[in-house]
């Protein structure tokens, strides 16, 4: 056992020694490869600082934009969000111009517009951010009147966030959009839903608001027949 011990030790000190001879043989190529792995790191430390800087720089100019849109409020002063929103589309910050503009539009009534800016910033929004981004565009949509493709934007959300938080929001639109559209039976069955779900919240007093039955219609008191008399 002692001799299997000391032949390892005999092994990997003629291993340590033969890499130590290699080394100094190839002395200015192992010097090479580490200036090589150090520029790289600093290359790399380089990218990642200008990267945040281009990233900090577009916040910025976001910012700015939407200032404009705020103290505005014409066609006009969306004009620098609309430059920006296109020349970052694919960026964060991109999608969230372009989320700002179709959500200032659909504030300002300008429904059909809105949708185009929602529809631009899908396209590149991570999953999180584009659920809020669908959320939104199914409320644009029930807002401009058309009640069958809210149902159907809100079941296709359904199928990709079934768990989401927006869940109940999102099937109140439904409801709304199926009631409007005169299927108040398929309205009725999701509003039950959302009050027996969602007990103690928003969505379950609209529920409940939307299944109790119409109050009757006041009556107008008869007057009495006034009988003129006869002198």
């Amino acid at each position: 056992m002692k001799n299997k011990k000391q032949n390892q030790e005999i092994q990997q000190n003629g291993i340590t020694d033969n890499l130590a001879q290699w080394i100094k043989n190839n002395k200015n190529a192992v010097i090479a490869v580490m200036i090589t792995v150090i520029i790289l790191g600093g290359i790399v430390a380089l990218v990642e600082n200008l990267r945040e800087k281009s990233y900090q720089n577009q916040w910025s100019q976001l910012f700015m934009a939407e200032m404009a849109v705020a103290n505005g409020g014409d066609a006009t002063s969306y004009a620098p969000l609309e430059q920006f929103a296109n020349r970052y589309k694919t960026k964060p910050a991109g999608v969230y111009a372009n989320f700002v503009l179709g959500t200032a539009l659909t504030q300002q009534g300008d429904y059909l517009k809105a949708e185009v800016f929602y529809n631009e910033a899908l396209k590149y929004a991570n999953e999180e951010f584009g659920a809020m981004i669908f959320n939104a565009l199914i409320a644009n949509t029930l807002e401009q009147g058309a009640f069958d493709r809210t149902v159907s934007l809100a079941d296709d959300f359904l199928a990709k966030h079934p768990m989401h938080f927006s869940t109940p929001q999102v099937n109140l639109y439904k409801a709304l959009a199926l009631e409007l559209s005169g299927k108040t039976e398929d309205a009725k069955a999701i509003y039950k839903t959302l009050e027996e779900d969602y007990p103690q919240t928003y969505y379950a007093a609209v529920a409940a608001a939307k299944l109790a039955p119409a109050p009757a219609p006041e009556q107008e008191p008869q007057k009495a027949d006034k009988k003129v008399a006869k002198k």
